[in-house]
């Protein structure tokens, strides 16, 4: 079993007034997520960024619960 760290970069966008996903972004580590989520704020390119790091084991189907490790702007209510 081998591990891996996804480290995912949220953007959401206003579409028509309402809040939507945009593209995700895969950064190699949580400093690159981090910055690059600031980023996005400061050029206006997302109303909101969420930064995710997730373990997983793809060979065993083994997924661990998203770990969010910001939030930036406009984002999606947290009731889970």
């Amino acid at each position: 079993m081998v591990n891996t760290t996804k480290y995912i970069c949220q953007p959401y966008k206003l579409v028509k007034g309402r809040l939507t996903v945009d593209t995700p972004v895969f950064c190699t580590n949580e400093n690159n997520a981090l910055m690059r989520a600031e980023k996005m704020m400061m050029n206006n390119r997302a109303v909101g960024v969420e930064v995710v790091r997730q373990v997983s084991d793809p060979d065993a189907g083994d997924y661990s619960e998203p770990e969010f490790l910001a939030r930036l702007g406009r984002v999606p209510s947290s009731d889970y």
